[in-house]
């Protein structure tokens, strides 16, 4: 079964690129109905025109989150889909913007890729955190969204070692590589057999 996306992007759009690129491949079964971007100057925003995606800027600057959030659902009421999937989108999105996404099964309907193995470093400096802290294997996460940050029904996990010789930089690049393979293979689980809640096995990749 297909499945339709509606990305939400903040920055460079990388994660929102492999996506794209896996639905043009025949590697994903899915469509991305629209990319929602917070900032006009975002990479992302030219990546989506260069896939024929429509993209919809809605600024938040100057706005409350509340104001912010009900302009998003007012852009969104013109694109229909499945889920939402967060892909390096800086913006913690409230419980009442959450509740328009409500699954019967009482889950959210918005999927979000963070940078540790989950529940080690939440947060927006993951990277950086796990790094500090001296980690010899670090990893991504995929999961669904709830009322908390970095938080929620754990999809998948796959981890990665970090090196001795490595720097941030290096450490960063590798786990993006896994970013960009993890997230389409997870969002095609989806799209197979739909949102199974429950953890899986952590996967661990030499790269």
């Amino acid at each position: 079964m297909s499945i339709d996306l509606a990305i939400f992007v903040s920055g460079r759009g990388s994660n929102m690129e492999a996506i794209a690129r896996a639905c043009a491949n025949g590697e994903l079964d899915a469509k991305v109905a629209v990319v929602l971007a917070n900032d006009a100057t975002a990479a992302a925003v030219t990546i989506a025109q260069e896939y024929a995606i429509p993209a919809v800027v809605v600024a938040n600057q100057g706005l409350s989150r509340q104001e912010h959030e009900s302009k998003i659902l007012t852009a969104l009421s013109s694109y229909t889909f499945d889920f939402i999937v967060l892909a390096g989108y800086m913006r913690i999105l409230t419980p009442d913007f959450l509740k328009h996404f409500r699954d019967p099964r009482g889950f959210y309907r918005v999927i979000n890729i963070h940078p540790s193995l989950l529940p080690a470093f939440p947060g927006k400096s993951a990277y950086e955190e796990a790094f500090k802290y001296g980690v010899k294997v670090s990893g991504i996460t995929v999961h669904l969204v709830d009322d908390q940050v970095d938080h929620g029904a754990i999809l998948a996990q796959q981890a990665f070692p970090r090196h001795d010789e490595d720097t941030l930089e290096t450490f960063m690049r590798r786990g993006l590589k896994v970013e960009h393979l993890l997230y389409p293979r997870v969002l095609q689980q989806v799209s197979q057999n739909g949102i199974k809640l429950q953890i899986r096995e952590r996967e661990s990749v030499e790269i």
